[in-house]
C-alpha cells in the first residue's frame, strides 16, 4: 500500500474537505480581512479627527498668544474662541481639545463677569469624561466659580474627599478660601497650613501668597485639657 495519497486522491480529499468546510473558512477569511480594514479605517479616521481638532485648538491658542499683557480679549477674539470651543465640543467631544476649549471658554466668560456661562462650560467638561488630570483642574476651577456665584457650601463640597495628587496644595488653598468665606477661620488656617506643607512650586509668588493668607487668620486653638494630656 502506498505511503502517500496519489495526486487524484489528494484532489478528491481536498474537494471533500472544501464541501464540508469551505464556506465556513471563506466566511472566516472575509470577517478577518473585513475586520482588519474596518479597524484600519476607524484608526485613520480617529487620527484625522484628532488632527482637525488640534488645528482648531491651535487657532484659539494663537489668539491667546497675541493677547496684549494685562488686557482682556476684544469681542471679535472672544467670539472666535467661543466658536472654536463650540465646534470642538459638538464635533470632537471625544478629544482632550474639547475639554481644553471648554476651560478656555469658561475663562473668557469669567473675564466678562458671566459666571453662569463659566460654570456651564466647566460642568460640560466634568459631564463628558475628561482625563483624570484634566478633571482635577476642571473641578477646582468650577468650585471657585461656584464660590464666586455665592454657592460656597457647594464649592467646599466639591473639593472635599478628593485625591488631588499633585494639585493638593491648590485644593487646600481653595478649601482655606472657602472656609474663610464661611467665617470658619480655624479651618481656614488648617487648610492654608496644609497648602504650604504640600506646596511643591518653585514660584516664590505662590508661597508668598499662601504665607499672606495664613497670616490673616488665627491658628487653630488647642484646648488646655489636650495640652495637659500630652505632657
Amino acid at each position: 500500500m502506498a505511503d502517500h495519497l496519489t495526486e487524484e486522491e489528494q484532489i478528491e480529499a481536498l474537494k471533500a474537505w472544501w464541501a464540508e468546510n469551505g464556506v465556513k473558512t471563506l466566511v472566516s477569511i472575509v470577517l478577518i480581512v473585513g475586520g482588519y480594514f474596518s479597524y484600519q479605517s476607524w484608526d485613520q479616521n480617529k487620527q484625522l479627527q484628532a488632527e482637525i481638532a488640534s488645528g482648531i485648538w491651535q487657532n484659539s491658542m494663537d489668539i491667546v498668544a497675541n493677547q496684549a499683557p494685562g488686557e482682556n480679549l476684544d469681542p471679535s477674539q472672544q467670539k472666535a474662541i467661543n466658536d472654536d470651543a463650540d465646534q470642538l465640543k459638538n464635533n470632537h467631544a471625544g478629544t482632550g481639545y474639547a475639554h481644553f476649549a471648554a476651560m478656555l471658554k469658561a475663562k473668557v466668560a469669567v473675564e466678562g463677569n458671566d459666571l453662569d456661562a463659566a460654570a456651564a462650560e466647566l460642568q460640560w467638561s466634568l459631564d463628558n469624561n475628561p482625563e483624570p488630570a484634566t478633571e482635577m483642574i476642571v473641578r477646582l476651577r468650577l468650585a471657585r466659580v461656584e464660590a464666586a456665584r455665592g454657592n460656597v457650601d457647594l464649592a467646599l463640597e466639591m473639593v472635599q474627599g478628593i485625591d488631588s495628587a499633585t494639585h493638593k496644595s491648590a485644593y487646600e488653598e481653595a478649601k482655606g478660601d472657602f472656609y474663610l468665606q464661611l467665617d470658619n477661620a480655624e479651618a481656614a488656617y488648617t487648610a492654608y497650613d496644609a497648602a504650604i506643607a504640600s506646596n511643591e512650586s518653585n514660584d516664590p509668588i505662590t508661597r508668598n501668597i499662601l504665607e499672606l493668607k495664613i497670616g490673616q487668620v488665627p491658628p487653630a486653638v488647642v484646648p488646655e485639657t489636650e495640652i495637659g494630656d500630652s505632657q
